[in-house]
């Protein structure tokens, strides 16, 4: 922590290239820097993050890619295993904080009175990422992790404690956003520009339904908590969201993302896309994976599914055919005799486009779709407060077959076949299995992490362990890195590799 604290605190680290004139990488990041000229340097990097090894990991352990053992002699081996130490994915943690403590410099402004909706934009925005933090580590430094030298060794805050402080700066942003979209000529000079702000260009009405669906999603994943505290603050909350506005599109941000240089691509494309900006195949990232055979059968409809007898049109936007439908490895398998690489679906969508286009692609901080199956899932588990979920989910998959390149109509022809299924809305086990199903494919290609983190609460969709698995369980957390056992080590719990595949008082307060 103290390292990341002291980057934080020296340089500007928070994108590697100078993608307009409002960013410049080395130019330091001291107290005397405005939110104006912070903000969307803060933004490119937080999307960053949920772009790099967090999205490989979902991935994978969602079961919706396999390593391709054709090109590479042991692909995944590590992720298959679930060989979980205080070294495996380390970039999750370090590079969250950085982006953290980059996006607390803004919260915390001594002047931030001047630029009140800047603050509110940061609180949003830590919220929407510290949440994660909570999710993958439990326990966390928060309440004394930004103060940078002052507190090189921050404490470490129990986990309900930090998501109840997330829905309070959450409300604390809409509090301050409400007046000004009432009446936007109070707003003035305080005004965050369009070119200081990446993903909405300063639309503050938009801001309020992006923090009410983060707020959503926070509340939501505490549902099965037993704690009477958390309950009852979670009820309480959520109650007071009945009339609220949510995401309704695609939350998209872009810098002017290209392809000069690695550095000033879309990170998600050049951690996973196709090519290099060089035009070179991408044998780091794109090559690596495969279609797994556990996705490739759902989407194919495959008798062995719950999906049986649906093929759903999705799949070929994004991974690529062989012979006219979706082919995928087993996870952990060995190579078939007689099989070569082509003989399986490789990841297409727009990971799959030109180094230009690709490199050129919108990150996405949330889907429609996802807020759809987001009020769905308020409406099943909540409906004293929420009503629609039926209506809700339609919508998200429609909204997602959209996000694909596909139409409503297909859609709704999709979703007529699969309620004769036990994947459909009609025929599943219960609702909340339906909407995972949905989750899983919609969000694949962009936010897979939101699929796993609510898979681990629900246990849907059912996802086969790796052949190779060295637990009977996917992990229900992960293990702070070396640096804190080595720089905070008086604050940091002690984590072995058991306590990850057990549920105990290390465990996510809200998965225990």
């Amino acid at each position: 922590m103290k390292k990341i604290l002291y980057i934080a605190f020296g340089v500007l680290s928070l994108v590697a290239c100078k993608l307009d004139d409002n960013i410049d990488p080395n130019y330091p990041l001291t107290e005397t820097l405005s939110p104006r000229s912070r903000l969307a340097a803060v933004e490119t990097r937080l999307y960053a993050v949920q772009a790099g090894t967090l999205y490989s990991m979902a991935k994978i352990w969602t079961n919706t890619v396999a390593g391709n053992h054709y090109y590479y002699a042991a692909p995944m081996t590590t992720d298959y295993q679930m060989n979980i130490t205080s070294t495996y994915r380390n970039a999750i943690w370090n590079d969250s904080y950085l982006a953290l403590a980059n996006a607390a410099q803004i919260r915390d402004f001594k002047d931030g009175a001047s630029y009140p909706y800047h603050v509110a934009v940061a609180k949003i925005l830590m919220a929407n990422s510290m949440q994660y933090i909570v999710d993958l580590y439990g326990d966390a430094p928060y309440s004394d992790a930004f103060k940078l030298v002052a507190s090189p060794s921050p404490k470490y805050d129990k986990g309900a404690d930090i998501y109840k402080d997330l829905v309070v700066k959450l409300n604390e942003a809409i509090n301050v956003l409400d007046p000004a979209i009432t009446n936007p000529a109070i707003v003035g000079e305080k005004a965050i520009g369009a070119t200081e702000d990446y993903i909405f260009k300063g639309d503050l009405a938009k801001w309020k339904s992006l923090a009410n669906t983060i707020k959503l999603r926070i509340l939501l994943r505490q549902s099965n908590v037993t704690d009477a505290s958390v309950k009852q603050f979670v009820e309480s909350e959520l109650s007071k969201m009945s009339n609220a506005t949510f995401v309704s599109s695609d939350v998209t941000i872009n810098p002017g993302y290209n392809a000069s240089t690695a550095a000033s691509q879309n990170p998600l494309y050049s951690n996973y896309g196709r090519y290099t900006f060089a035009g070179a195949v991408n044998n780091d990232g794109w090559r690596y994976y495969k279609l797994s055979d556990h996705f490739a059968k759902l989407l194919n409809g495959d008798a062995s599914k719950p999906t049986a007898g649906v093929v759903d049109q999705r799949g070929s936007k994004m991974y690529t055919l062989v012979n006219g439908k979706l082919a995928g490895i087993e996870q952990g398998q060995t190579k078939p005799a007689g099989t070569v690489e082509n003989d399986y679906s490789s990841v297409g969508w727009k990971l799959n486009d030109t180094p230009a286009n690709g490199s050129s692609m919108n990150g996405y901080i949330m889907l429609n779709s996802e807020s759809e199956l987001l009020q769905a899932e308020a409406a099943v588990l909540y409906p004293q407060y929420f009503s629609g979920a039926q209506q809700h989910y339609e919508k998200g998959v429609s909204a997602s077959f959209v996000f694909y390149g596909l139409t409503s109509a297909d859609a709704t022809a999709y979703l007529t076949q699969l309620n004769a299924t036990a994947a459909g809305w009609t025929g599943s086990p219960n609702k909340i299995a339906a909407i995972q199903m949905q989750r899983l494919i919609a969000l694949d290609m962009v936010r897979p992490f939101e699929t796993y983190l609510n898979y681990l609460k629900t246990g849907y969709p059912v996802t086969p362990l790796a052949l190779t698995a060295s637990y009977p369980n996917k992990p229900y957390r992960l293990i702070y890195p070396t640096t804190e056992y080595s720089s905070n080590s008086s604050n940091v719990p002690n984590i072995t590799t058991n306590d990850v595949f057990v549920k105990n008082q290390y465990t996510p307060f809200w998965l225990r």
